[in-house]
């Protein structure tokens, strides 16, 4: 049953969920304390996914993949999952993302599809190099798969992050809340 609602949710976010016409479908939101806002609150009607992981907001600032990848782009090589072979994933800054939605909280709670959100300091996930991820290996990121953004870090690029678990790869992203 989770599955089918998962599914028909998926369906309704990918059909329109405040779409701007012949930008795309919205791949991720980002809400709260933002100063970019480009639609209005959550619409159970419409939202289905936002609802059914009960996110609430006034105003958010929606991202189409155009919106995306006009972004500035950037490659990082890490190896995902953990001890993995090394891979190319590329995408916008995490940084990026959250300066053209006018972000100006402190923490970050970047919610998958499947309900999993991670809380995290702003100034962590940048200073660590998060990049909001769109393509693997020259790939896109898929829903059913690990997209349609994935949390990424440049772990095969930093000795300081040689170390660094899994738990902040956060994958199937939709929705990033600032506070």
């Amino acid at each position: 049953m989770l599955r089918v609602l998962l599914l028909a949710a998926l369906a309704a976010v990918a059909a329109g969920s405040g779409a701007r016409a012949g930008a795309g479908p919205v791949l991720l939101t980002v809400s709260g304390t933002i100063s970019a806002p480009n639609r209005g609150p959550v619409d159970p009607e419409i939202d289905k996914l936002l609802a059914f992981n009960e996110a609430s907001f006034a105003a958010a600032h929606e991202f189409t993949l155009s919106d995306l990848e006009a972004l500035p782009q950037v490659e990082v090589h890490a190896d995902f999952p953990k001890g993995g072979p090394e891979v190319t994933f590329a995408g916008p800054r995490l940084a990026d993302v959250l300066r053209a939605a006018g972000a100006t909280g402190e923490t970050v709670t970047v919610q998958a599809m499947d309900g999993y959100a991670v809380a995290a300091p702003v100034v962590e996930m940048t200073g660590k190099g998060a990049v909001v991820a769109l393509s693997r290996n020259g790939r896109a990121l898929a829903i059913g798969g690990l997209g349609p953004t994935q949390i990424v870090f440049p772990r095969a690029e930093r000795a300081d992050l040689a170390d660094m678990p899994d738990d902040w790869w956060i994958w199937q992203i939709y929705h990033i809340s600032v506070e």
